[in-house]
């Protein structure tokens, strides 16, 4: 993953990462990638394969499969809200070479050590994403409550010199899920992304991102964040597809709803810029 943030971060623009936990999901992503011709980060959480019963090597094999079909992608597989070092670990053991540790709920010098304990693991050759501050709202299986802790330039670089971490998520105000924290706007603070990103030299992560104004997310790439989360607006297209057409054959109603989840995914791809971005990178998969 840090190689498609290495380009998007000089080239001002910020790669997709659309969170999948089927095989509709991933055939969607490869094929927005392809016709916006997009370098796109295919990842996942625990708390999102668990109750479908999928592994990490299931899901990392699947996605490394339709990379076959799909040469002229460039992507990366990475996991999403790793929520402990066991849960980072076994992924990089399955088969992803990119894992975001998620530390935000301990202290400081906690998510330090784990942090770095996981990047000495993962070695040059594996991504290690982490969080400083507190990014609040509906991640796996939290109670959705405003917890948010914004960022702080010093401890940031602190953190980053101290753990080697190769990009880091942000709290700046945005929240997770459709509803945010307690029915709140995400109200993103741009003075303190652009501090944040005077701060280090590592590529800045945007958690959050449905709900957020499609205006606010162009800033913040001009800003530092290289990479964009997605989860809750893509699922709530990809559901009402498949309710409007339950009257369908199962394979009629999730074909039409890998379509609908296909366009959605490049209208992100068009906000975060990445588009005509991946023909220098096509046909291989990022570590």
């Amino acid at each position: 993953m840090s190689q498609l943030l290495s380009k998007a971060y000089e080239g001002k623009y910020a790669v997709p990462a659309i969170c999948v936990s089927n095989m509709e999901s991933v055939l969607a992503c490869f094929i927005a990638a392809k016709q916006a011709a997009a370098p796109i980060i295919i990842q996942s959480a625990y708390s999102e394969m668990e109750p479908q019963m999928i592994t990490y090597r299931d899901l990392a094999g699947m996605i490394r499969c339709f990379g076959e079909r799909f040469p002229e992608v460039a992507y990366a597989i990475h996991l999403d809200h790793g929520m402990s070092e066991q849960e980072c670990m076994d992924a990089l053991d399955g088969g992803f070479p990119s894992v975001m540790y998620d530390g935000s709920s301990l202290s400081f010098e906690d998510n330090v050590k784990i942090t770095g304990r996981l990047k000495k693991a993962a070695g040059t050759d594996r991504t290690v994403e982490a969080e400083v501050g507190k990014v609040g709202g509906e991640e796996g299986k939290g109670d959705g409550k405003c917890h948010i802790i914004k960022s702080e330039p010093k401890q940031l670089k602190e953190f980053l010199e101290r753990t080697g971490a190769d990009a880091v998520a942000v709290s700046i105000g945005n929240v997770h899920g459709s509803r945010g924290c307690d029915k709140m706007v995400p109200n993103l603070d741009f003075g303190l992304l652009r501090q944040l990103n005077q701060a280090c030299s590592v590529p800045l992560v945007l958690h959050g991102a449905s709900g957020i104004p499609e205006d606010d997310i162009r800033k913040a790439v001009t800003m530092g964040i290289c990479k964009i989360n997605y989860y809750t607006q893509l699922y709530n297209v990809y559901m009402d597809c498949v309710k409007e057409n339950i009257a369908l054959t199962m394979e009629e109603c999730m074909g039409k709803a890998t379509e609908v989840l296909a366009e959605e995914i490049k209208k992100i791809i068009l906000i975060c810029g990445a588009q005509n971005k991946a023909l220098s990178e096509a046909g291989k998969e990022s570590l």
